[in-house]
């Protein structure tokens, strides 16, 4: 069993379609853990795959920021008509200011409205679009689930019905996050797991686990599950998505949220400050330096 702590990163899109796109695979190769696979023109065939099978939920990952001045553009009708549409598009946002019309939206509305001509507005995001950013968090399950209520995002995971966490990409064992109230206690922690497991398992059986403190019944609790995971796909021939219905709540999962500027300041209200009741302090952990990070930089 591997033990991990858990971390963000605050993943930047690189300019222009085509950081749009790599934007987009990255995001999309989480739900296998398939980004070993990613080159420098890789996006290409995935963009396309994803595209001829309609999973377009990955393209809600690559932001798109257009820009239409009014001046300048002899049809001004049909700027108007485009505008309207993305003021009434609930995943969109427009900002008039001074003479022009500054759109944020996504690669998944263009696609499923069929508005790729609208990518001929295509610019830089600017000072007067609202950015949308996005995280990639590694927590554990339990985290995953308090943040994934946040429906607005876009948002892909680490998919357990098809990651085989036997294989060696995932160290061949399972990966276990370490809750941030057993942090402190390490040295415990290394000394159970230097210790024979089937030892300790007869050691419970027969009731000998009465000296046992509370972080051994944790990490017991984990290695059960990955001793009985392994053999369910090892030994019984079981799939990813028939043994997953042991994995524990600790185990490890890859997130993706993509969110406007105003969601993400949603999400710290809640996850960091708490503004209607106290936060998980697993979600806290998270949550609180990433938005200090958001406010310094972003």
């Amino acid at each position: 069993m591997i033990l991990l702590e858990p971390c963000w990163e605050i993943l930047e899109q690189k300019p222009g379609l085509e950081g749009m796109f790599k934007q987009i695979e990255y995001c999309g190769r989480i739900s296998h853990k398939s980004e070993d696979k990613i080159t420098e023109d890789s996006y290409k065939k995935f963009v396309e795959t994803m595209r001829k099978l309609q999973h377009f939920a990955t393209f809600e990952h690559g932001a798109v920021y257009l820009k239409f001045e009014e001046p300048s553009n002899p049809n001004m009708q049909e700027v108007y008509d485009t505008i309207t549409f993305y003021e009434r598009n609930p995943y969109s946002k427009v900002v008039h200011y001074d003479w022009a019309y500054y759109v944020t939206t996504n690669y998944r509305v263009i696609c499923e409205n069929r508005r790729e001509s609208d990518l001929k507005f295509w610019c830089e995001p600017t000072e007067h679009h609202e950015r949308r950013h996005t995280v990639i968090f590694t927590c554990d399950i339990g985290v995953s689930r308090e943040f994934n209520r946040h429906r607005v995002d876009s948002i892909l995971e680490e998919s357990t019905r098809y990651c085989n966490y036997t294989k060696d990409k995932f160290g061949a064992e399972l990966n276990i996050m370490i809750p941030i109230w057993l942090r402190e206690r390490t040295s415990q922690i290394t000394q159970f797991l230097n210790t024979n497991f089937k030892d300790y398992a007869d050691d419970f059986a027969h009731g000998g686990e009465v000296d046992w403190k509370d972080v051994d019944y944790w990490l017991f609790a984990n290695l059960c599950s990955e001793f009985c995971y392994n053999k369910l796909i090892k030994e019984f021939g079981w799939v990813p998505q028939q043994a997953r219905t042991i994995l524990p709540l600790d185990t490890k999962t890859t997130l993706a949220h993509t969110a406007f500027d105003s969601d993400w300041e949603h999400f710290f209200d809640l996850r960091a400050l708490g503004t209607t009741g106290a936060p998980h302090p697993s979600a806290k952990e998270l949550a609180e330096p990433l938005m200090n990070a958001f406010h310094k930089n972003v």
